[in-house]
Order: C-alpha cells, then structure tokens, then sequence
C-alpha cells in the first residue's frame, strides 16, 4: 500500500533529525517565523513559468488541509464545482535552507503529511522531528479569490496575498495520490491580482498530494471535502 510506504519513508526521514532516540522536548513558546532576506531553495521543475530574475523567493509553506467541492444541482452526473480550498501553512522553507538533504527530502513532504493528516497527533510528531512545526499562516478563499495570510510572520505589514491563476500543469505521475484513490490536483502558477501587501507578488502551488474531485458527482453528498496537501512558494519582488 501506498500510505504503508509512506510511513516507512517516515521513519527513513526521522532517521536524520537532531534527537532519534526519544522522543525530543519541545519549547512551550513557538518562536514566530521572521520575514528572511531570502531563501536559496531550487523551485521544482514543472511546464510551469520559472520565476524571473526580478523575484526572491521569502518562504516555502506546506499547505494541509482539504479541496473543497460541491454537487448542488442534484445531477449525478454533473462535474462537481470548485469551492475553494482551507489549509493551514508550516514553514518548511527556512529548515530546508540549510538542510544538505533538502533535495530529496522536497518530493516526499507533502506526500508523507497527507498519509498522516488524518492523525493529527503523528502529523504534529513528523513536523515536529523536522523542524516544521512554526505556523506561517492559513490559505483559504475571499469568495472566489485564492488567499494566503501569512499573519504568523513578525513582519509589518505581514505577507497577504490575493492570488489570480496565471497558468496550470498537471502534478508528476509520481505524485502522491489522494485517500480517494485520485491523482493529485495541477501544479499552481499564482500571480497577485493588485490588492496583496508585505511583498507577495508570485506563488507557486507545488508537489501536491491527493485534493482532486472525482469525474462526477455519483454517490457525493452535496458538499464534500478532499484531503490534500502541497507546497507554496511565495516570492517578492526584488527591492
């Protein structure tokens, strides 16, 4: 199974994190994520855009959370419709910088948080490990519009971004597929669409796993939810 090799790769990953033989003590006080000059990260290859020379990529978020769909007309076999999607936003991007294994490790985050999403207390161990588990923020939607508040960032004003689609590619074969047996959804090109602050100018959805409706909307209930997850990465212009 796909999620039982998964958690193998999980213990494979945790094999490089500073504390393996017990279980590490983490602060009581998260430190908030701060604004950084910027990160050193390759974006991962796609048919998508690369960002221009004018960009500086600031964070990497692992977005997890669901893909939201609706089937209202009562039409079996209508396309379910596209509601927006709720995630919430760790900072992967700034352990990643300096991790001589980000490489490999990039491919397998998203994959391997999807497989434990549904439990919350050994999702929170593998990001922890990892040294993930500082909160950026959420994704959600402002009616159709796709939203990052990064308001976890000690930034003034903090990182918000109003996103439009520039374009799409379709996600690796080798992608993580979701819990209902679906690829994953489409690599993401976001552009801000003029009402963004703290610097979002680019956002690239990337190294998605599972969150793709099915071709109908046989046997769904009017509302319903994928789980998925994926990485942002969020660049500004260069000052």
């Amino acid at each position: 199974m796909l999620f039982t090799t998964l958690s193998t790769a999980v213990v494979a990953l945790t094999a490089f994190a500073p504390a393996v033989a017990g279980l590490p003590h983490w602060p009581k006080h998260k430190p908030e994520p701060r604004a950084t000059p910027g990160l050193k990260l390759q974006l991962p290859t796609s048919t998508l855009a690369v960002p221009g020379a004018d960009l500086v990529l600031k964070f990497v978020g692992l977005g997890v959370g669901t893909q939201n769909y609706t089937c209202l007309t009562g039409n079996a076999t209508a396309v379910p419709e596209t509601t927006g999607a709720v995630a919430k936003l760790y900072d992967i991007g700034t352990k990643l910088n300096t991790d001589p294994w980000a490489a490999w490790k990039i491919p397998t985050v998203s994959g391997l948080s999807l497989s434990m999403a549904s439990n919350p207390r050994q999702l929170d161990s593998y990001l922890q490990t990892q040294g993930y588990q500082q909160v950026l923020g959420d994704h959600f939607f402002t009616l159709t519009t796709p939203t990052f508040s990064l308001n976890k960032v000690k930034a003034n004003p903090f990182p918000l971004g109003f996103m439009k689609k520039n374009a799409d590619a379709d996600a690796p074969k080798s992608a993580c597929p979701g819990n209902n047996g679906l690829p994953a959804i489409k690599w993401l090109h976001l552009l801000d669409n003029g009402n963004s602050q703290g610097g979002v100018n680019t956002i690239y959805r990337v190294e998605t796993a599972g969150g793709n409706k099915p071709a109908t909307c046989q046997g769904q209930k009017k509302t319903f939810e994928v789980a998925y997850a994926a990485q942002y990465w969020v660049y500004e212009k260069k000052v």
